[in-house]
């Protein structure tokens, strides 16, 4: 400590000796250039980082993958902007995500591999995942690997209320767990996903995540796509 005060001593009379405040100012860049920059870089970056903590949106209200189509069904869509006026969510706050970048088919070996379906594995074990829809044959295929809640699961109780009569069921990936189908989707056919946005030819069927945090949005979401205000 005494020797780095007997530095900055001895330094500051040297500024202190020279004749122009220009000469001060060559000085030091020219001995501490690289602490100057270093300094500004590490001050720059923990603003960014500050400011990044502060405005990125962290969460989700909710979070949908719609599989295998082409539809203008994405972030922004007119599909989109109307959920999000439907529920009132605040996207400032957090997000309303509407993926429509994803294609893979359980009903296939092209599944196995693909990096979209490794995508949307992570999605479900973290949480991620509220929704997906797909074809019937590719859910049902989905649902035997336990990516999907059971609907006859408590948490799923509002839901079954109002949509059990349009139930898929799978066969159960574990016959530990069920000897019998279990209903792991939602046929939703007949919604505006497909009359007005023609998402996929024959069916669509919409399957709840298996950790899946937002039931409560699922819910409203199949709500809005069956009301006569989003047609």
């Amino acid at each position: 400590m005494e020797r780095l005060k007997a530095y900055f001593a001895k330094e500051k009379e040297k500024l202190h000796n020279l004749p122009t405040f220009q000469a001060k100012v060559e000085y030091i860049w020219q001995y501490y250039y690289l602490w100057i920059i270093g300094i500004l870089a590490a001050v720059s970056i923990v603003g960014y980082v500050i400011y990044r903590y502060n405005t990125a949106l962290k969460e989700n209200w909710f979070f949908i993958t719609f599989t295998n189509t082409y539809a203008d069904v994405g972030n922004g869509s007119k599909l989109w902007d109307g959920y999000v006026d439907y529920t009132g969510f605040d996207t400032k706050v957090k997000n309303v995500e509407f993926n429509n970048l994803s294609y893979f088919d359980c009903a296939t070996d092209n599944a196995s591999g693909n990096e979209y379906y490794e995508v949307f594995v992570a999605h479900v074990e973290a949480g991620t995942l509220d929704a997906v829809t797909m074809e019937k044959e590719s859910l049902e295929a989905l649902g035997s690997s336990g990516r999907l809640i059971d609907l006859n699961d408590e948490k799923c109780a509002s839901i079954m209320e109002k949509y059990g009569d349009r139930l898929v069921y799978c066969e159960p990936y574990d016959e530990e767990y069920s000897d019998e189908p279990v209903p792991v989707g939602i046929d939703i056919s007949d919604s505006i996903l497909m009359t007005k946005y023609n998402i996929y030819p024959d069916s669509c069927v919409l399957g709840i995540g298996a950790y899946a945090g937002h039931l409560d949005a699922v819910e409203q979401f199949l709500d809005y796509i069956f009301t006569k205000e989003a047609e």
